[in-house]
């Protein structure tokens, strides 16, 4: 037996979770393959749930990036 189930279009499936700083950054990996991770608090979110992502990760909070770059004195 199959069952189809029809949701809202209001429904949302994922959630959205945006950035709302970035705290802090390190680097990851072998010397010379160093990725830059960076540790971000998320909007409605307390401290208990900051993460570590990568710069991909970011590529929807650019601005936010280049700010906390620019404010360390780094390089994107």
């Amino acid at each position: 037996m199959v069952y189809q189930l029809r949701l809202p279009d209001t429904y949302s499936m994922h959630p959205e979770y945006k950035v709302e700083s970035i705290l802090g950054h390190r680097f990851v990996g072998k010397k010379k393959a160093n990725r830059r991770m960076f540790l971000v608090r998320w909007k409605g979110y307390g401290p208990a749930d900051d993460s570590w992502v990568s710069e991909y990760d970011l590529r929807n909070s650019a601005q936010l990036k280049r700010s906390y770059l620019d404010s360390k004195g780094l390089t994107i």
